[in-house]
């Protein structure tokens, strides 16, 4: 139990410097945001969904804490952050199309909400052209999601070794 909760605290502090990065380096917001959603898979993996949800809370509440600006946070929490949970719960014994499909219409309800929480804030423009172009990025995003969570096993478990 005890390496449970040091591990977790180890991945949560990385999330915390990488949502930290955020600030930092404006430039590659969408980048560290990325990467500050893989900690959850290893979690996820290690301790199943449950642990997920309660890491992906504290994420969200730390996150608030450490971003400065509130519509990134907003990004993280509906989109990156809670992505992890549901790439465990989508890719459970269905064929890959289905999987694609229902990733996606997560993804595009996501930034719909998105959308619709931020347009009172900050322009957004929305056309076809960037619905498309979002729809490869997050299909290349879900596959380097999917490439980290294969390294993760074949390599990074054994030398980690949690258990």
């Amino acid at each position: 139990m005890s390496k449970k909760i040091a591990y977790g605290g180890i991945l949560l502090s990385l999330n915390a410097i990488l949502l930290i990065l955020v600030n930092l380096i404006p430039v590659n917001t969408l980048f560290f945001l990325a990467l500050a959603s893989l900690p959850i898979s290893i979690i996820i993996m290690e301790w199943g969904p449950l642990t997920g949800v309660t890491f992906y809370i504290a994420s969200v509440i730390l996150g608030f804490i450490v971003m400065t600006s509130k519509t990134q946070w907003l990004i993280y929490i509906f989109t990156f952050g809670i992505y992890g949970l549901i790439k465990y719960i989508i890719e459970k014994d269905r064929p890959i199309f289905v999987e694609y499909i229902l990733k996606l219409l997560f993804a595009n309800t996501m930034v719909l909400i998105l959308y619709f929480i931020v347009r009172e804030f900050v322009h957004v423009p929305m056309n076809i052209i960037s619905i498309v172009i979002f729809e490869v990025v997050f299909v290349v995003y879900d596959y380097m999601y999917s490439r980290f969570i294969d390294y993760y096993n074949l390599k990074l478990k054994s030398i980690i070794k949690i258990k």
